[in-house]
């Protein structure tokens, strides 16, 4: 038998929430226990009366929820968000994006998140509520490993307070099929473009390519400042392939994982490609 505790008000949650498993959709958690794990008591943090919106949005942010399903804050953002949008659209299933929250993705800290790339080259930062009040961390620093999170005792995500985009954004993720599947890898990105072609501002981020989701620096650094030349594609690729540290898995090899990461930069590199061929100089050619 297990204990299941529904608390109403965030005061409520925190007198309770270090004593027992945190769930929100739980959409992992019963794959787990149907697979042997055994849970004493599980608190649900997902029916909280004061807990936040599912969307607020102001001026140069949106406030999103983290305790609210998937489907529901894509919905609120009405394309706000294209990259979270483009991430949701291939999360597991129309039933799992019902029930699944963002918050769990966050905390489940897979490799592979389909959730967390967009939020990473947002610069989205996370609101977590415990015991003893609120504060707040960076996405990207959220994950400490493969399964391993950041959270304290008692801690839940919130909310998550993400800039909106100055530029244009995406999301591309390679599985084994459309939805209902891990990544094989993933990639998001966040870049603006001037009126010269040249893109700046760029942000790279690629899940199961390490052990958490990662920022890719080096491939930022070559596309920043310069249009979409031919060279600035091909050294972009050799960067990201340099970005990443892969394993071999039941999904894919170290090998299949790099040229695939190179293959979704170059996708969305191509859409503002150059027909120039510079050598990397600002401004391209």
């Amino acid at each position: 038998m297990i204990d299941l505790l529904v608390p109403k008000s965030v005061a409520e949650l925190r007198e309770v929430s270090g004593e027992g498993r945190l769930i929100a959709g739980g959409t992992d958690l019963l794959v787990q226990m149907r697979a042997g794990r055994h849970e004493e008591r599980l608190i649900d943090v997902s029916s909280l009366d004061d807990g936040p919106p599912a969307v607020c949005a102001e001026d140069d942010s949106i406030e999103i929820s983290a305790l609210r399903p998937i489907s529901r804050i894509v919905t609120a953002l009405s394309g706000a968000l294209p990259a979270v949008s483009a991430a949701a659209a291939v999360f597991a299933s129309l039933q799992v994006r019902n029930r699944a929250t963002i918050g769990g993705n966050l905390a489940n800290a897979s490799p592979a998140a389909d959730m967390v790339p967009p939020l990473v080259v947002a610069s989205a930062v996370a609101t977590i509520e415990g015991p003893e009040g609120s504060r707040q961390e960076p996405v990207l620093e959220l994950a400490s490993g493969p399964g391993r999170n950041t959270l304290r005792v008692g801690e839940w995500i919130s909310s998550l307070r993400v800039p909106r985009p100055a530029g244009r954004e995406g999301f591309r993720k390679l599985g084994g099929r459309f939805g209902m599947a891990i990544s094989i890898v993933n990639l998001a990105w966040r870049w603006s473009i001037d009126e010269d072609g040249v893109l700046f501002g760029v942000r790279l981020a690629a899940g199961a390519v390490a052990p958490t989701v990662i920022r890719c620096e080096r491939a930022e650094q070559e596309i920043e400042g310069n249009r979409a030349t031919e060279g600035v594609l091909r050294r972009s690729v050799a960067a990201i392939k340099a970005d990443i540290s892969p394993i071999d898995d039941v999904r894919a090899t170290a090998w299949y994982r790099r040229e695939a990461i190179g293959g979704l930069l170059e996708e969305a590199l191509l859409a503002h490609a150059s027909p120039e061929d510079g050598d990397g100089g600002i401004g391209g050619a």
